[in-house]
């Protein structure tokens, strides 16, 4: 595992198609997001090698209800006892998650093909928590209701630390700071109102960001999202 910051970790052993993360506090620790069905067996593997017990493992956040977000789900909440939270309108696609369609009516069958193979079959899980837009979670994140790349897409903001779980409300790929890609993003005004919200509402309060997709950005995050909102509102008038 690969530490971002303390009390921060990236599970780099499942390599860089996605990014799940380790957050360590005094109430033990908390997996965000699980990444594709295939990596439960590599994540349950790294946390025993740094140490971890499974059972320390208290609670796993959803950012969203991507296949490669809620892959191992139900398998890892099965295997440490955790309890499991998303937000309330991501609720219906944790528990049926063949609901999470591209944006591009072209990829759909793909994805429908796809979701017959075992590496991509996602097991459906009822969450045990749901969040609302800016509750505060015991380990002292604020939740971020971010819609637009799915309905109830959230990121996480911890200002004592001043880090923000991204999620894929925004993406790092290639080092360049983006809006989630059309073609899986069904709602992009949304998608660029979410990011408008972060920049306006919360952009003073995070240095750090850690995405989905690509590599973390460990200074003047807050900034740079404050530059990508001027940018994209400029050219949309």
């Amino acid at each position: 595992m690969n530490q971002i910051i303390p009390g921060l970790w990236e599970i780099d052993e499942i390599g860089d198609r996605v990014h799940c993360y380790v957050w360590e506090w005094s109430g033990g620790l908390t997996l965000i997001d699980t990444g594709f069905p295939t990596d439960v067996h590599t994540i349950l593997d790294a946390l025993t090698a740094k140490g971890y017990a499974l059972h320390n493992v208290r609670r796993i956040i959803i950012t969203h209800g991507d296949i490669d977000h809620i892959g191992g789900a139900a398998k890892l909440k099965r295997a440490t006892g955790a309890v499991l939270g998303c937000h309330s309108v991501e609720k219906i696609l944790l528990e049926n998650p063949s609901q999470r369609k591209p944006a591009a009516l072209a990829l759909r069958p793909l994805f429908a093909a796809l979701r017959l193979m075992p590496q991509f079959n996602v097991l459906p899980v009822t969450p045990d928590e749901l969040y609302v837009d800016g509750e505060k979670t015991p380990e002292g994140f604020i939740v971020i209701h971010t819609p637009g790349h799915t309905p109830g897409h959230i990121s996480l903001l911890h200002r004592e630390k001043r880090v923000l779980i991204v999620g894929d409300a925004l993406n790092n790929r290639g080092g360049r700071l983006q809006l989630p890609p059309p073609m899986f993003t069904p709602d992009m005004a949304n998608a660029q109102r979410s990011v408008w919200k972060l920049a306006k509402k919360y952009g003073e309060d995070f240095d750090v960001m850690v995405f989905g997709h690509g590599p973390p950005i460990l200074q003047n995050g807050g900034r740079k999202v404050q530059s990508l909102v001027a940018k994209i509102f400029s050219e949309s008038t």
